[in-house]
């Protein structure tokens, strides 16, 4: 892919320059005839024209998965504009001529792979005078091979897009505003080094060493689906891995500082980008986007009911007569409850005046399991319990279907208020629970909501009928079906499992798919056993060439151990334990439970969450004794702590009893919406102490995006590579993907590397997620329907 020919050069460069500005040759033009100029992404990742970055931000909530490749490097990138003045990138990159390791028996031929992690932050908005200015930093956690500091201005003028920037690093490495760089060495005497084992944040070097002017300009041709990108570079590509490491040192020869580039977009979903770069090498590209605030999905749910009370029932004269259940005509409305005969009051005349009290009457002519029914499939409450008293109806279930919560209750409340007389009935309590413990109480006032249903007056809507409220026992007799069986009590669901890595030492992507399979039988609302059976179908660990990698730390196995718990285990058991769950106040919800609690441990443990209604803030602790699991047994665990791997003929340490167990700050900030903050400190399954920040945005669609860091008392070199725990997830609810509302969600996790450092216990519930409808965030209504 390189010609250096110099003839080849000149030609691509007044190739690329005429196609760029033949259409400014027609006078006519002016910026109205031009299609609109979207932000693209860089070879890098992030918004930018090739190797340098620009000033510009995408849309709030904008995706992009992106890959580049040229005979040096193949990037793979993912990028989130998490906030409008906020981008966020995480990068693999295969070096294609240097392997991983220089040990074939460890890595094979896989290519060297480094992990980046690049951060844009807008400084001034764009004006009529002053151009859009970000400042950023580049592989600001990962080994150095591509770390750089930038400022950046972009300013638009027309169909042309102008930037013009300083770098730093990997993007100021030529130098050109240091005068003395010929006396320097080939990184301009920056410092270099990988801190600890790679992967530490490196600020002291931020903003050091040579530093470059770079710019460039992006051009939307009238053509819509192509534009194309100009750029003066401001590396030289001397202190790069194929230069410093590989084949020689002219390895990456640079002919040219400026790159051409040709972008063509498909749509709104992707983008494919060719470009001529150091006057000698082409790369070639490909971008996939979406925006996670716009993302919808068009709903085929049940129709709500229509709002059709029952009218007030006249004084009759009634008497009591068994009435064989055929010849009842279905027009009577009048709910049979034996199999052969029915217990009703007959209109008659000339007999004694009997008046019957409405809550009978109730009771007696409404079906309240087909109630519940209807409760369940149209408005969301599964497995409702219908409690009657003298002017109340209460509902008791779980809200499985609308995360707007207010449509919920619109059709509940219209349903309750079809099945009963509002001069009876003064209010409808909807008591929501999840794992059977009540969390919410929605109180709805049925004059009110009668006004609401009939469109009484303008706007009206449900919430001006309602308060939620801390829930209490339910009033009144059950009317539901109680006379449950033992399999009314189990539960069980088959689940597809994709558990995946990237960028691992004997292959880049490394995975396993199967199928899960989890039950649970509740002996009470409080009490339950359950478990989950995972059946592997396929995967590549056979890849795997270490049961114990050779990391170089003397720190207890407690997850490294991965590969012989993945390896030749088609069946296992990842869950087994009882677990009870209750409220010990209002506001304080604890659990316990003991079992088989992961695929890797163990043992028993505790939490107790203290989370008042609507509250911004939660606080919790849990505390376990666990122990490591034998991969070799399905239900044993190791009782030597000293093991030996006859791979390697090395010995190892394993955790055969540990105290874990975390205190955990929850705060969802109203000065920053839709966002939320963990944070978490204590002991971990390796016997470290430390502190887990997490740090997740919400999307208008309901997308979550999160990041999270651990820093224990080990050091760097203790740790091994990575130097510290971290990761990055995505959280999408399933009615994103599906026609019908859920409550689920698919989740995502990407983490660099496994370590045994900063682990925690992997626990079945969370009380925080468990409580989720106090203060919303997994169940937050989407903005459109919130509207």
């Amino acid at each position: 892919m390189k010609k250096s020919s110099h003839t080849i050069h000149t030609l691509g460069r007044l190739s690329a320059l005429s196609l760029a500005l033949l259409p400014l040759l027609q006078v006519t033009a002016d910026e109205f005839s031009y299609p609109t100029l979207l932000a693209s992404q860089s070879d890098f990742g992030g918004v930018g024209l090739m190797q340098m970055p620009t000033g510009r931000m995408a849309p709030e909530g904008e995706f992009n998965f992106a890959t580049s490749y040229n005979d040096d490097y193949q990037h793979f990138t993912a990028s989130v504009q998490l906030f409008p003045w906020f981008e966020t990138t995480v990068r693999y990159t295969q070096v294609q001529d240097l392997l991983y390791s220089n040990d074939p028996s460890f890595s094979g031929n896989s290519k060297l792979t480094d992990k980046g992690i690049d951060f844009k932050v807008r400084l001034l908005e764009e004006t009529n005078w002053l151009p859009e200015t970000s400042i950023g930093v580049r592989d600001f956690g990962g080994t150095g091979l591509f770390d750089g500091e930038f400022i950046a201005a972009t300013k638009r003028v027309g169909p042309l897009d102008f930037t013009l920037g300083i770098g730093w690093g990997y993007i100021g490495n030529s130098g050109n505003l240091t005068s003395d760089k010929k006396d320097l060495n080939y990184n301009c005497d920056r410092d270099t080094s990988v801190g600890g084992k790679g992967g530490t944040v490196d600020y002291q070097r931020w903003f050091k060493g040579c530093a470059a002017l770079f710019g460039g300009v992006e051009y939307q041709t009238p053509w819509e689906p192509l534009r194309v990108k100009i750029e003066y570079d401001g590396n030289d590509y001397q202190s790069d891995y194929p230069v410093v490491r590989g084949r020689d040192r002219n390895a990456m020869p640079q002919d040219s500082k400026f790159n051409y580039g040709l972008l063509y977009r498909f749509g709104d979903w992707g983008d494919l980008h060719l470009s001529y770069e150091r006057g000698n090498t082409w790369t070639l590209g490909f971008s996939l986007q979406t925006n996670f605030n716009t993302l919808t999905q068009i709903k085929r749910d049940p129709a709500a009911a229509k709002y059709k009370p029952i009218p007030a029932a006249p004084l009759t004269h009634v008497q009591t007569a068994n009435i064989p259940l055929d010849s009842v005509s279905p027009s009577e409305n009048i709910i049979a409850k034996a199999d052969t005969t029915l217990h009703i009051k007959a209109e008659i005349a000339d007999t004694h005046l009997i008046v019957q009290p409405k809550e009978a009457m109730l009771k007696t002519t409404i079906d309240w399991n087909k109630v519940a029914q209807d409760l369940q499939t149209i408005s969301g409450y599964s497995n409702a319990k219908i409690y009657l008293d003298s002017d109340s109806i209460t509902v008791v279930g779980e809200q499985t279907k609308y995360r707007d919560r207010n449509e919920a209750h619109q059709r509940a409340a219209t349903i309750l208020a079809n099945n009963s007389e509002l001069s009876q009935i003064k209010e409808y309590r909807l008591i929501e629970t999840h794992y059977s413990q009540p969390i919410t109480e929605t109180r709805i006032d049925a004059e009110k909501f009668a006004q609401v249903a009939s469109f009484g007056y303008l706007n009206a809507k449900v919430t001006d009928a309602s308060q939620v409220v801390v829930p209490r026992l339910p009033q009144g007799e059950l009317v539901t079906r109680t006379n449950e069986d033992w399999l009314d009590k189990l539960s069980f669901d088959l689940s597809p499992t994709l558990v995946q890595s990237f960028g691992g030492s004997e292959s880049f992507y490394m995975f396993n798919i199967g199928v899960t399979g989890n039950a649970t039988y509740k002996f009470t609302d409080n009490f339950e056993f359950g478990g989950s059976l995972y059946l592997n179908l396929y995967d590549n660990y056979d890849k795997f060439l270490y049961d114990v990698p050779p990391d170089g730390t003397d720190l207890k196995r407690v997850r490294t151990l991965i590969r012989q718990y993945v390896h030749d285990n088609p069946v296992r058991v990842d869950n087994l334990q009882l677990t009870w769950m209750d409220n010990l106040s209002d506001n304080i919800s604890y659990q316990a439970y003991g079992g088989y609690l992961e695929m890797m441990y163990g043992g028993v443990g505790t939490e107790f969450l203290y989370r008042p209604l609507n509250s911004q803030w939660a606080f919790g602790f849990d505390i376990n004794y666990a122990k490591q699991r034998d991969p070799n047994s399905m239900f044993g665990f190791f009782s030597d702590e000293n093991q030996f791997d006859p791979l390697t003929n090395r010995a190892y340490r394993v955790q055969t009893g540990v105290v874990t167990g975390h205190a955990t700050a929850y705060y969802q900030p109203e000065w920053f919406p839709n966002t939320l903050l963990r944070v978490s400190a204590g002991q971990y399954l390796t016997e470290d102490k430390g502190v887990t920040v997490d740090f997740s945005k919400q999307f208008d669609s309901g997308i979550i995006v999160g990041a999270f860091a651990t820093k224990t008392n080990l050091s760097a070199d203790e740790y091994g590579e990575g130097s510290f725990t971290k990761g990055f997830y995505v959280s999408i609810p399933f009615d994103l993907m599906t026609i019908k509302s859920t409550h689920s969600r698919a989740f995502l996790s990407w983490i660099p590397l496994t370590r045994d450092g900063g682990q925690m216990l992997g626990r079945k519930y969370n009380l925080f997620d468990v409580t989720d409808a106090r203060a919303p965030w997994y169940t937050k209504p989407s903005v459109e329907s919130a509207k």
